[in-house]
């Protein structure tokens, strides 16, 4: 006979450890009566948006438990093969790292660089037939044809734990929670067989799992970032099915290291061996720690070494950070933290790859002594309405992508930006970049507010840059020589475009800026495919010489000949070329 469960004292002991928030939703969801639920959420968390999101999964697992298995008796490897994949077990370093080839340069899973992960885990490597053709997309999400394409199924030798990883790797959102985790998504009867085939046990469900949320055994467990496949949660973290608790007395959470307030280290368990290691442990090394509540916000405490306030930390996260001397700092700094809404930094002069690449609070950003910055620098942070940096000379890739908050930038210093810089900044309406002298390719990509533009200095634009920026009107470059392909591609708001300097253009330049009427580039010998293509309103054309348009004259003769030049041809293209040019002469 089955033991009555008393949900009222279950609802008390749920409330001194999640909060009567959490408390509240369970009732209302009808899952205090679930046996050991108190165990079961003890590393849940206590956010009630997040628990009521999971209790589909909680209700699958612990209150729909006669729901049968899918049966099967065959391997995994047959069962992956039917789905498509050439599928291995991996026993080997060699092994483990032989599907490393399929990776783009940046989303290698960190399985690759752990020389213990295949001793520790269960694994299997899927790759789809034909992976090799497959290609990105422009808009990933984690089960598209690309990021399944390439799969590895991970499962801890103690049981308890499966994680299946993505193709993308961090470039979609919770990239190692795959198919939900559930090999029967990939193709029934998987999960059976993965039991069977290697004797160890986990939990599954049809219910999709919040992100955020891993199984561990039979407890649910939220965590705020993993690195090199440990997982950390506020006052925890968990590799494989083993959960270590932190001792609060002492030991405080700062994102994915462990500060110990007692001797001042700063502990790396994931071993992830980025700058923000050498930069907590310099802040403490040596000093006197204290902590206090923010007293605006008792879920904040606020840590200060030598009596100055270092940063603050809530629910684990670093969300405020003090460097008044720090000049130089490396790759990954703050890399996976979303939650900084302050950064204090005067000297900071150079940054390396990936600084604050993942952030999402800060709204303003003040770096006086900035000069350099990596790639990825602040590149998906929504809301950063202010940044100031009137010393930088030099961008890496992504520099500030997809910031829509900006309005204004200033970068008065600024002399080169790299590929892929200010793409997306949807809100960017005025950019002043006087001493700006080249732009790397994909850069000031869909910038469709953006109504203006001066490079008084620019001598070289790579291919793709100022691609769909729909408004802009006015665009002026006397210096500039060189462009890519794909330039000026849909700029739906040009009419006129005088490049006095140019010499050279790639592919489809200034292809369908159906409103443009002029162009004047005196100075231009080498054009390439789609040159000027469906430029309707196109009636003002000076180049320097007619040759540039032997390949083409075809299609330029009947883009001119539709815009109301109804003279009679006497000479063919030379003679048009000579008759538009002698008009635009006449008109200057």
């Amino acid at each position: 006979m089955a033991t009555e469960i008393n949900t009222e004292e279950t609802y008390k002991k749920i409330k001194k450890q999640n909060g009567e928030a959490v408390a509240k939703v369970l009732r209302s969801e009808i899952l205090l009566d679930i046996p050991n639920l108190v165990h079961i959420l003890e590393f849940a968390g206590k956010d009630p948006d997040k628990i009521k999101a999971l209790a589909p999964v909680i209700r699958e697992i612990y209150k729909n438990k006669n729901t049968p298995e899918y049966q099967t008796d065959k391997t995994p490897l047959e069962l992956l093969n039917e789905a498509g994949y050439d599928a291995f077990v991996v026993t080997t370093e060699k092994e483990k790292n032989s599907i490393k080839k399929y990776y783009r340069f940046g989303e290698e899973l960190c399985t690759f660089r752990d020389p213990e992960r295949h001793i520790n885990y269960y694994m299997i490597h899927a790759v789809k037939r034909g992976a090799d053709k497959i290609k990105p997309s422009d808009h990933p999400e984690r089960e598209d044809e690309y990021g399944t394409s390439v799969i590895s199924i991970q499962i801890a030798k103690g049981g308890g734990f499966i994680s299946i990883k993505n193709r993308y790797n961090h470039t979609v959102n919770n990239p190692d929670a795959t198919f939900n985790n559930n090999p029967d998504n990939i193709i029934p009867g998987l999960s059976t067989s993965l039991k069977k085939y290697f004797d160890v046990d986990f939990s599954v469900s049809e219910s999709m799992m919040p992100d955020n949320f891993r199984m561990v055994h039979d407890q649910f467990v939220y965590f705020n970032h993993e690195v090199n496949n440990t997982y950390f949660g506020p006052d925890y973290y968990f590799s494989g099915s083993t959960i270590t608790k932190l001792n609060t007395d002492y030991e405080v959470m700062l994102d994915y290291y462990i500060l110990n307030i007692k001797t001042g280290e700063v502990k790396d368990v994931s071993e992830s061996k980025y700058s923000t290691h050498k930069v907590l442990q310099d802040m403490f090394q040596n000093k006197k720690i204290t902590i206090r509540t923010n007293p605006n916000n008792k879920h904040e405490r606020m840590i200060y070494a030598n009596g100055v306030h270092v940063l603050s930390v809530g629910n684990g996260t670093i969300t405020e950070l003090n460097l008044p001397a720090t000049k130089h700092i490396d790759d990954s700094f703050l890399l996976f933290n979303q939650n900084l809404r302050k950064l204090y930094a005067p000297k900071l002069e150079s940054v390396g790859n990936e600084f604050l690449a993942s952030n999402r609070q800060l709204t303003e950003l003040d770096l006086p002594s900035l000069k350099v910055v990596g790639h990825n620098f602040v590149s998906h942070n929504a809301f950063i309405a202010k940044f100031n940096a009137p010393l930088l000379e030099k961008t890496g890739s992504c520099f500030l992508m997809e910031n829509q908050g900006l309005t204004k930038l200033e970068l008065p210093s600024l002399k080169e930006l790299a590929d892929y810089c200010l793409k997306n900044n949807v809100s960017l309406s005025k950019l002043y970049v006087p001493n700006l002298e080249i732009i790397g390719p994909i850069s000031l990509l869909e910038n469709v507010m953006l109504t203006e533009l001066d490079l008084p200095k620019v001598r070289e634009i790579g291919g793709g840059v100022l691609r769909a920026n729909k408004n802009l009107a006015h665009f002026n470059a006397p210096r500039l020589e060189k462009i890519g392909d794909h330039v000026f591609l849909e700029n739906l708001g040009l009419i006129e475009l005088n490049l006095p300097a140019l010499q050279e253009v790639g592919d489809n330049f200034l292809s369908e800026n159906r409103k443009l009427k002029n162009f004047y580039a005196p100075k231009l010998k080498i054009t390439k495919w789609r040159f000027l293509a469906k430029n309707t309103e196109l009636t003002d054309f000076v180049v320097a010489n007619d040759d540039i348009l032997h390949k083409y004259n075809k299609r330029l003769v009947m883009i001119l000949a539709k815009n109301k030049i109804k003279k009679k041809l006497k000479n063919g293209v030379k003679g048009l070329i000579n008759m538009v040019t002698t008009a635009h002469n006449t008109k200057s």
